[in-house]
């Protein structure tokens, strides 16, 4: 069963990952469908097999333990979900770019494992998305010449991701950088038919504990919840994006019926993810006795996760910082193996780390802006706030600086392909870099991903990402919306450097080992 699930759990998601507004389709889900409508197909789909029940608890090994899921209505018949069903033209299912063993996202060996065991031909490989470009994923035939066309799915664990440049943008977009040939494609690329497009390369995001996901704090002029799902916030539902996700990934000629989004949203809401065992700390969820709170059943209970309207804030300290996690406040007990007991200590002295290190939060769009306080005194849990849960309970995307030129500590990287934005100068809030083109001034942002920028056309929303639940984190490394950070000291690392926050290395390992257990 666990080596069926390894293989299949990776063959659906690419599917449900975005949808359709009880309004109307977003604006860029038309000509985005129309692209994905003419992308040749695999010339052989071979297709893996689908265990026919997803258990009520399902524990599966990562790289530092064991990861579990739940789903408190009990077992899913597979069968009878359109979750795990091919709905689209390409073979694939949600399950193809959601695993189990990854937290339901998909790490970078999924996607190996499944290229050498299908030679490539597994639809999680559809040229559509899975290639860097889909016409030189779809013409590659040779070993070398595949991988090289699915490099960034192969080593990132990245999708592209094509979305049009909405009608009268405040900026002007142009190609500085581009490894694949994609941007510059007359198919594909910003001069392409009907509208331009760019493409841009992403991780996937968890299709789990997603009651966390619900708009809660965001609302727009008129006092209607804003949505924040996909990295962009591009979706305004999750029939929405179970919807567009058929249209697009799976390449569908026409959108899954109403009792088909029915049953891929209620498996993404019914499941909850998260660590439940460490090899050093032992077992995460108190069932030993300890008191811990690990482990995706408490998660399953927690009144935010099932609140409809998004979550709760974090309490807050005797500081006035956010306490966003109490998941392991009884590891300060010893236990009956110093190793363990070791172990643990590490765990609880990064979960208060997380909760109560304070240090300034600056030029960051989404949240200083947001509060006018530039700086801002906050902790790791002034954006990660909604309570053991990790994501932004207000649902605001935040601008923190990954693979642009507004900060140094992750800069662009030459896998990616990178974009100049030009933009009327002061547009672009705590951000200046003054250019002048055909005598006209303007401030140059480049970058990897324009994030919501792309989506609003906005320069002020230009590098704006989701922040994402934190659960189940040590199942789906590489980081970021790029895959930017290899390991979580690596991202622990970025945020040290961005916000000079003096971390020891006792402290970032404490980090490290919390940020593992969730």
């Amino acid at each position: 069963m666990a080596a069926t699930l390894l293989v299949v759990l990776g063959l659906a998601s690419a599917a449900c990952a975005q949808s359709n507004s009880p309004d109307g389709p977003p604006a860029w889900l038309q000509p985005t469908w129309n692209q994905a409508r003419d992308i040749r197909l695999l010339s052989e789909i071979l297709e893996g097999d689908i265990p026919p029940t997803i258990p009520q608890f399902l524990t599966l090994p990562d790289h530092t333990g064991k990861i579990s899921s739940y789903q408190p209505a009990g077992d899913t018949t597979t069968k009878s979900n359109a979750f795990f069903q091919s709905l689209g033209t390409n073979g694939r299912t949600c399950f193809s770019c959601h695993q189990p063993q990854s937290g339901w996202a998909l790490k970078p060996s999924d996607a190996q494992v499944l290229f050498l065991t299908t030679g490539g031909r597994d639809p999680l490989f559809a040229p559509v998305d899975g290639a860097n470009c889909p016409d030189t994923g779809a013409a590659a035939k040779r070993f070398w010449q595949k991988l090289s066309a699915f490099s960034q799915l192969l080593t990132k664990g990245n999708f592209r991701i094509f979305l049009p440049i909405p009608a009268k943008p405040e900026w002007q977009v142009s190609i500085a950088y581009d490894p694949y040939g994609c941007e510059t494609d007359p198919k594909y690329g910003i001069t392409g038919p009907n509208t331009g497009f760019l493409s841009v390369y992403r991780r996937p995001l968890p299709a789990a504990s997603l009651n966390f996901l619900t708009p809660g704090g965001r609302k727009d002029k008129n006092g209607d919840a804003l949505p924040n799902i996909m990295w962009d916030a591009r979706e305004p539902s999750l029939e929405s994006q179970f919807i567009d996700a058929t249209l697009v990934h799976a390449q569908a000629g026409a959108k899954p019926t109403p009792d088909q989004t029915s049953q891929g949203v209620s498996f993404q809401t019914g499941i909850f993810t998260a660590q439940s065992y460490d090899r050093w700390a032992r077992d995460l969820t108190g069932s030993d006795g300890s008191g811990a709170n690990g482990g995706p059943n408490y998660l399953s209970t927690l009144p935010e996760a099932t609140k409809v309207g998004g979550g709760s804030p974090a309490p807050k300290g005797p500081t006035g910082t956010n306490l966003s996690f109490n998941l392991f406040d009884s590891f300060t007990t010893p236990s009956d193996s110093p190793r363990v007991t070791n172990a643990r200590e590490s765990i609880q002295r990064g979960q208060t780390v997380f909760n109560t290190k304070t240090f300034l939060i600056t030029n960051v769009t989404g949240l200083n802006d947001v509060k006018k306080q530039n700086p801002s005194t906050g902790t790791c849990s002034t954006c990660h706030n909604n309570v053991n849960a990790g994501n932004d309970f207000r649902l605001d995307p935040k601008h923190t600086g990954i693979g642009d030129n507004s900060s140094s500590f992750l800069p662009p990287t030459p896998d990616q392909p990178l974009f100049s934005f030009l933009c009327p100068p002061g547009s672009i809030t705590y951000f200046s870099n003054p250019v002048v083109v055909n005598g006209v001034p303007y401030d140059q942002f480049l970058t990897t991903d324009p994030g919501v920028g792309l989506i609003t056309g906005k320069c002020a929303d230009l590098g704006k990402m989701k922040v994402p639940v934190l659960r189940g984190l040590a199942s789906r490394a590489p980081y970021f919306h790029g895959g930017n950070a290899a390991t979580l000291r690596d991202l622990i690392d970025f945020y040290d450097q961005r916000f000079s926050i003096g971390l020891t290395d006792q402290e970032k390992q404490d980090l490290v080992n919390f940020l593992n257990t969730l």
